[in-house]
């Protein structure tokens, strides 16, 4: 009998079988780097990252961790939250062109119950510490969390400190200690929820009814005026004063020369003794007869002639 040959197995010569084995490793490859973009994530210097589980026996906020860097996680049992780490700031101004559109100004009233505006800049960074609790209390959106928690306690400090000053202290001298009080009671506020305030300042001028305004400025006016007059009154005292002086001190300097000049007198009369004045005369004589004598005690003067020489004769000699 005649063996009937076993079938061998053909290959198969499809074009399209390199195609598919390439295709089908191209996918592999895909799905690939698809989880692994899913699960590695990249917390950059500037950031706090939040990674939590939620999912598990562990699932929960409380297992919140803070971290950094590359972080390999499970798309579908891990979650990551970021918070900026650099100093957050806003300006709330009733002008359009800064911070919202709408006006974020302050209204606030005084002591004496007068109506202020002002506008506030306000910086915070959030402590990575306290990164977590805060995502638990307030959610990961910065801005809804410096719109609503920290305006809030920034506009309730204003309020508080504006009640102890006057219209006319905020608008003058008061106003920075105005802003140290409400700073302070800010930061007492907030850094126990882990936002550390960097900057607290009003912009610009705080706002205030025109009257009150007018008020201030006519009472401002009226203090320099009397102060000027004041300083005239004390100018002409002084003046006055410099003028008695001066006149008292030139009475002074004659009374003084006068007895210095009389003592001198006095010095001088005690020391003139008969001996020192005949002494002073001899001292200042020039050898020549005085031509008028007095007799003693006869009150006048006789003028003495000079001694007549006899005239000659015309034999030369005198006559008797």
């Amino acid at each position: 009998m005649q063996k009937i040959p076993s079938a061998v197995p053909l290959r198969s010569t499809s074009p399209l079988t390199p195609y598919l084995r390439w295709g089908g490793l191209l996918l592999v490859i895909i799905v690939v780097v698809s989880v692994l973009s899913s699960s590695v994530q990249v917390i950059g210097p500037g950031q706090i990252g939040l990674k939590f589980n939620k999912a598990g026996s562990s699932r929960g906020l409380s297992q919140t961790n803070v971290v950094s860097g590359y972080v390999l996680v499970n798309p579908i049992t891990t979650e990551i939250v970021t918070y900026p780490r650099a100093q957050q700031s806003y300006s709330w101004t009733k002008s359009a062109s800064e911070g919202s559109p709408g006006d974020e100004s302050f209204t606030f009233n005084t002591a004496d119950q007068v109506t202020l505006n002002g506008d506030v800049n306000f910086g915070y960074q959030i402590d990575p510490k306290a990164a977590p609790a805060i995502y638990i209390r307030f959610g990961p959106d910065v801005d809804t969390i410096t719109r609503t928690y920290i305006r809030s306690v920034v506009r309730n400090a204003i309020t508080r400190q504006a009640s102890g000053y006057t219209a006319e202290q905020l608008l003058g001298k008061g106003r920075s200690a105005f802003e140290d009080a409400s700073e302070r009671e800010v930061v007492t506020e907030l850094t126990p929820s882990g936002f550390l305030v960097r900057n607290f300042s009003f912009i610009g001028e705080l706002r205030a009814p025109e009257a009150v305004v007018q008020s201030i400025n006519a009472k401002f006016s009226a203090q320099q005026a009397a102060i000027q007059a004041e300083n005239k009154v004390v100018q002409s005292k002084a003046e006055a004063q410099q003028a008695v002086a001066l006149a008292e001190g030139d009475a002074q300097a004659i009374l003084v020369r006068a007895e210095a000049q009389a003592k001198a007198n006095k010095v001088l009369a005690a020391s003139l003794t008969p001996e020192l004045i005949q002494n002073k005369q001899i001292e200042k004589w020039n050898g020549a007869l005085p031509t008028v004598s007095g007799g003693s005690g006869s009150g006048f003067l006789i003028n003495l002639p000079a001694k007549v020489q006899p005239a000659p004769t015309k034999s030369g000699s005198a006559q008797p």
